[in-house]
């Protein structure tokens, strides 16, 4: 089981960066003005998310980061043979 730990990281961190950036064209749309909206939620990002105001789930860069993270580590771990 412990070897498989790096490459569950990194399935994990692929899979939700790719529900990010599913969610975030969901409340953008095709729209590469709010591509750095992918990391941050300030200003413009907080304006750009309408779908609150009609009730929908406004994007929340939470998920990019944690899948970031997940990405990371696993590659890290995968590359240094610690697992």
């Amino acid at each position: 089981m412990k070897k498989n730990i790096p490459q569950i990281a990194v399935t994990v961190g692929i899979v939700l960066l790719v529900v990010s950036l599913v969610w975030w064209q969901q409340t953008f749309g095709i729209n590469l003005d709010y591509i750095r909206c992918l990391a941050v939620s300030d200003g413009i990002c907080r304006v750009g998310s309408i779908g609150k105001v009609f009730g929908g789930a406004g994007y929340n860069p939470i998920v990019f980061w944690i899948g970031l993270i997940c990405f990371g580590a696993g590659y890290v771990l995968k590359r240094l043979k610690i697992f």
